[in-house]
């Protein structure tokens, strides 16, 4: 396959990029800057310098793909609206590229999942990051709205770590999310989806 991978240089993103090599999968990677992405000499990734909220920049990336993965993230900017202003942009990007398939990381709690997050993760939206996760809410909507084949990943709380494979899909967990997942799951669950219908039209929150 060929994917295209927004946020490719952040923690995800850069699980997302190594997997998807190791794999053997030809990667289109949109960034600003590209000597910040360790793999932009693999002969098996294009690196685009662009803006991911740039509609020509998105549709010039993703043209002659079969999938997007965004991992796009605001970073310690608990008041981005990265999300809304990526999403706008990448709607009408993939329609004029020709791509259907989107796979977006969110974050638990954002929308209708905060019924599902635990008390952890709920007080941490609560006192820092509500803008963030308003954000993140209106986004999800839009990406909902589009037609498109669209997932929607919520994780546990990332970290660091190897993958595992042993983490669980669901759409309603039966009990409150409060664990942590290796963001190399939540990569290894992304790259799954990309040619997958499983979990097209559907939220999945990721639990460890």
């Amino acid at each position: 396959m060929h994917l295209t991978v927004l946020g490719a240089t952040g923690p995800t993103g850069q699980q997302i990029l190594e997997q998807a090599l190791k794999a053997g999968q030809q990667v289109t990677a949109l960034v600003r800057d590209p000597a910040r992405l360790p793999q932009r000499d693999d002969p098996h990734v294009t690196a685009v310098t662009g803006d991911a909220t740039s509609v020509d920049d998105l549709t010039r990336v993703m043209t002659g793909s079969d999938a997007v993965l965004s991992a796009l993230g605001g970073g310690k900017d608990f008041k981005s609206d990265l999300a809304s202003r990526a999403v706008r942009a990448l709607v009408p990007a993939a329609k004029a590229a020709g791509v259907r398939r989107i796979v977006m990381l969110s974050g638990l709690g954002a929308g209708e999942t905060k019924q599902y997050a635990g008390t952890v993760v709920k007080l941490g939206i609560t006192l820092l990051m509500k803008q963030l996760f308003t954000d993140k809410a209106q986004a999800d909507a839009e990406l909902r709205a589009s037609g498109l084949d669209w997932t929607l990943v919520y994780p546990a709380i990332l970290a660091n770590g190897p993958r595992s494979g042993t983490y669980t899909a669901h759409e309603a967990p039966a009990r409150k999310v409060s664990s942590r997942i290796s963001r190399a799951d939540v990569a290894d669950f992304m790259l799954q989806q990309a040619d997958s219908k499983e979990w097209i039209g559907r939220n999945v929150i990721l639990d460890a």
